[in-house]
């Protein structure tokens, strides 16, 4: 009976730990490729996450691709000085660094970044427009890096491939966001859809929120995470504000943030 009481208390003990451990900001603010627009700092870098951290955001966007020797990089667009990132070697993207110097980040280094602090989530941004096949290869790698990084708590995840989603949301249980596409309207878009695909967090475009503001009482109604991109015009700020969306993703967190009166720790 004492031994079962001290297992008791030492198990207390360390879920009381494991719950002060992270210290989230309590804000709705995510920096969209970290942030790097009001500093000048290149998108996805090292030193774009650094800077979203230090001005307090809620989390950080970063977007993740795997190369033709199986690398996870943190980049946005699917070539880099015109090399395509799914068919290129980690070493032949590393020959052109970014503007600041840095190369082009692994995920892992992205990770153990991250893992430097518990303040700000990384949002992932799984880049899953080409195929359903290596949608579904990059959503297991990046699941097995953070795996091995021990990261899944500083993690969330949006996409448009709807099988990868599924597949991370089953996998991890994390928070899963449907992406869409952009600038065009899908019927997974609707509410009904998003809710028979299995989501519980959709992460759209402003202007399909614009076309359709009964969706946002319909997906509240539904217990749906809202977060919307890209935010940067004071009045569409206000907008989601105002609508108390849970996640606004912008390119300047600094100015969404002075909009909130929300001052870092």
């Amino acid at each position: 009976m004492k031994r079962l009481l001290i297992f008791t208390i030492a198990m207390a003990c360390a879920l009381s730990v494991a719950a002060q451990k992270f210290n989230f900001n309590k804000n709705c603010v995510v920096a969209h490729r970290g942030a790097w627009k009001e500093k000048g700092i290149p998108q996805n870098s090292l030193a774009s996450w650094r800077e979203a951290v230090r001005l307090g955001c809620h989390g950080s966007e970063c977007d993740v691709h795997i190369t033709a020797d199986d690398s996870l990089v943190v980049f946005h667009n699917l070539t880099h000085h015109g090399v395509v990132i799914k068919d290129a070697t980690y070493a032949e993207l590393v020959k052109f660094p970014l503007q600041n110097g840095e190369k082009i980040p692994t995920f892992r280094e992205y990770l153990a970044e991250v893992k430097k602090q518990n303040t700000t989530k990384l949002v992932v941004d799984v880049k899953t427009m080409i195929s359903d096949e290596y949608s579904l290869h990059l959503s297991r790698e990046i699941i097995r890096a953070i795996r091995e990084m021990d990261a899944m708590e500083w993690c969330e995840f949006l996409g448009s491939n709807i099988k990868a989603l599924q597949y991370i949301q089953k996998e991890t249980g994390r928070r899963v966001a449907y992406l869409g596409k952009w600038r065009e309207e899908l019927p997974d878009m609707y509410p009904d859809k998003v809710l028979e695909n299995g989501f519980t967090a959709v992460d759209y475009q402003n202007i399909f929120y614009f076309a359709h503001p009964e969706w946002i009482k319909t997906f509240k109604k539904r217990g749906i995470h809202l977060n919307a991109w890209t935010i940067n015009k004071d009045e569409d700020m206000d907008w989601f504000i105002k609508r108390k969306f849970d996640y606004i993703t912008t390119d300047y967190p600094a100015k969404l943030l002075k909009k909130l009166n929300y001052k870092a720790k």
